[in-house]
């Protein structure tokens, strides 16, 4: 019998140790093990800069197989910012993650998991993963490039706007469009979301739903870049889907030079930043203008070419036309004289002068034959120069009227 059992002599002699001597022996047979280990967090709780978790493995079933407690010291807590930092991802319950754990034994509060550091090289990679699966989807229902089969405006001067308004991003972006060079206005709208964290693909999924697409000429969603963990919820399967099924063109300016989220892959277009967005319609307006300049300096050479061109015909057309009454003219103008002068020369004064006599009544009327007046009736005869009043004594026709 060793020194640590002792007879219950009420009980006929059985061996027994204390709870703690139990407790003991159990502390000195587990000895110093630390090891990596998957985990689900099933809990998660913040005391005095401590965080106390219940850790979970999930069998294939889906039941929990194993169950034990973790605990990051709050002069270690350091790890769980540096974890989210690296990943995007926050600390909370319902995510696997890869940690360093120390086991331990205490006689009052029993076995526990004292974590010294996360692996965020396991959980990156599952992000890795899970922006393929995202891809892969979205390519598989023919959406990855449905906003690329959208033509973009002519000139985007109507935009709706999905950011938040305090971001600095929004604010840069409204300024420089505002004071551009060549003083153009732009038309903007805000739709007002959330633009980092869990809740971000919700709220600007919703915003993307509020929009009426037929008032505006172009859509763009701005955030101005941040962290990573701020920027991954631009990765979400579901925001990206609503991106891609949008009626109107989607540009995409949500991050830095070394940002590219699949909400930019899906988008119709995107750009780095949003001044960088700004800058691209400002001068989208600026070529838009010189076309159209262009244009109206061809249309005015070409209507000078033609109005030139028909001053030509028209002073030839003139001088035709002159040339041709000119011609009239002087034709008339031999008709009339040719008219004047058989008129002239049918004058009974010019044949008068010539010796010719015309017999008339006393009424005027000219007798054209002899047998106009009878033996003894009186007529005249006209002269040049004056007039004869006659008296007939005798009619004598001439043989062949007889």
């Amino acid at each position: 019998m060793s020194s640590e059992e002792k007879i219950d002599t009420s009980k006929g002699g059985i061996n027994y140790v204390e709870l703690s001597d139990l407790q003991n022996q159990i502390k000195a047979k587990i000895g110093y093990l630390e090891q990596w280990v998957r985990v689900e967090i099933e809990s998660h709780r913040e005391v005095r800069g401590h965080h106390y978790f219940n850790l979970i493995e999930k069998g294939a079933g889906g039941g929990i197989a194993a169950r034990a407690s973790g605990t990051v010291w709050a002069s270690n807590a350091g790890i769980i910012d540096k974890f989210t930092r690296d990943t995007g991802i926050a600390i909370k319950p319902g995510i696997t993650i890869v940690v360093r754990v120390s086991v331990s034994y205490h006689p009052l509060y029993g076995l526990s998991l004292s974590i010294s550091a996360i692996d965020s090289s396991f959980s990156i990679g599952q992000r890795e993963l899970e922006k393929r699966e995202t891809v892969r989807k979205l390519t598989e229902e023919k959406l990855l490039d449905l906003q690329k089969s959208l033509v973009l405006p002519y000139l985007p001067l109507r935009i709706a706007v999905v950011s938040s308004d305090t971001a600095a991003g929004y604010g840069d972006f409204v300024n420089q469009l505002e004071n551009n060079e060549y003083g153009y206005r732009f038309d903007l709208t805000l739709y007002k979301a959330l633009m980092q964290g869990d809740g971000a693909p919700k709220s600007i999924s919703d915003a993307l739903g509020r929009i009426d697409y037929p008032r505006f000429d172009l859509v763009v969603i701005l955030r101005g870049g941040g962290a990573d963990a701020d920027m991954f919820c631009y990765d979400d399967y579901g925001l990206c889907r609503t991106i891609a099924l949008c009626p109107s063109p989607v540009v995409t300016a949500i991050g830095h030079e070394r940002d590219y989220h699949i909400a930019d892959m899906v988008a119709n277009t995107y750009v780095k930043t949003p001044t960088a967005l700004a800058q691209l319609l400002i001068d989208w307006v600026a070529r838009v203008e010189q076309e159209m300049l262009d244009a109206l300096a061809a249309v005015s050479r070409q209507l000078s070419q033609r109005l030139f061109s028909m001053d030509t015909e028209v002073t030839r057309c003139k001088t035709n036309v002159q040339f041709a009454l000119n011609s009239a003219i002087n034709a008339l103008d031999s008709a009339v004289a040719l008219h004047e002068a058989r008129i002239r020369a049918a004058d009974p004064r010019n044949i008068l002068s010539q010796g010719y006599v015309l017999a008339v009544d006393d009424k005027g009327n000219i007798l054209k034959n002899v047998r106009s007046k009878q033996k003894g009736e009186n007529f005249s005869l006209r002269f040049s120069d004056g007039m004869w009043k006659c008296e007939i004594e005798d009619v004598k026709l001439n043989e062949k009227n007889n």
